[in-house]
């Protein structure tokens, strides 16, 4: 079977609020409309809070493909990480989880 890759171009601040205000409603609309599932979602993540936030990230998502870049003064960390997904509100589900947690932005 063919894994799909899906392309991650979907930032918060694109999510429009219309009529509806609850940003999770309004990311799982625009996440069905432009992606495919289920497939390979690229969650993006930049460690803000010091390098044991990425052991919380990865309590999160424990059994996932881990990319991570360090900034050139070495302040910050991005992370994206690979993770293979039936529907939007598993993606959600993830950003839920990982927004809980102080120092970690969410791309």
């Amino acid at each position: 079977m063919e894994e799909k890759r899906i392309n991650k171009d979907i930032e918060f601040t694109d999510i429009p609020d219309g009529a509806n205000t609850d940003i999770y409603a309004n990311l799982k609309e625009k996440l069905e409309s432009v992606e495919q599932f289920p497939g390979v979602y690229n969650f993006k993540f930049i460690i803000t809070g010091g390098l044991d936030k990425i052991q919380d990230l990865r309590a999160i998502l424990p059994d996932d493909e881990f990319i991570e870049h360090a900034s050139k003064t070495g302040k910050y960390v991005s992370i994206t990480v690979k993770k293979r997904v039936q529907n939007a509100d598993e993606v959600i589900a993830v950003y839920k989880q990982v927004g809980n947690i102080k120092g970690i932005m969410i791309l």
